[in-house]
């Protein structure tokens, strides 16, 4: 990286250039607070290499949905199977984690990533509860959005993945 940026500087260059180019979808520069009753979805994925780490996504139902209906070409998001909108949210986040492994790590290092797991929040998130310079929180088409990097114990790194 020529410029050194702070990880939420690369958390959000990441996950607002893989939106913009996977899902034609933009951040709006206010975060939103979260509505009430909102179901809320937690997306995991983990990386493995000479650091790490992973990432978490933290997102309503409807972000996921229009987020599946732009990346399949269907104009009504409401039509789409919560199973369609979870593998859409998989697959963002997986392209969202092998983008940031490259932008701080760069192109030379090496990782394996697992495969991203989705579930259902039992209520929403204290989105404001976390002061991190890993977290960022985002508007995405009037839905409020968080995305966090956790760090993990490099010496023991297949005790924090999952699946690979």
């Amino acid at each position: 990286m020529p410029e050194q940026q702070t990880q939420s500087q690369t958390l959000t260059t990441v996950f607002s250039d893989v939106l913009q180019t996977l899902a034609f979808l933009f951040t709006d520069d206010e975060p939103l607070q979260p509505s009430a009753g909102d179901v809320w979805l937690e997306t995991n994925i983990a990386y493995r290499g000479p650091v790490s780490g992973g990432l978490r996504l933290w997102c309503t139902r409807p972000f996921s949905q229009t987020l599946a209906a732009n990346l399949l070409g269907i104009d009504q998001p409401e039509d789409l199977s919560d199973q369609q909108s979870e593998d859409a949210v998989k697959e963002f986040m997986n392209v969202v984690c092998g983008q940031y492994v490259t932008s701080a790590y760069g192109s030379d290092a090496v990782f394996c990533l697992t495969i991203p797991d989705v579930a259902m929040l039992s209520e929403s998130p204290d989105t404001q509860d976390i002061t991190s310079d890993e977290t960022v929180r985002f508007s995405v088409d009037g839905n409020a959005v968080v995305l966090i990097h956790d760090k993990h114990d490099c010496e023991n790194p297949a005790e924090n993945s999952r699946g690979s």
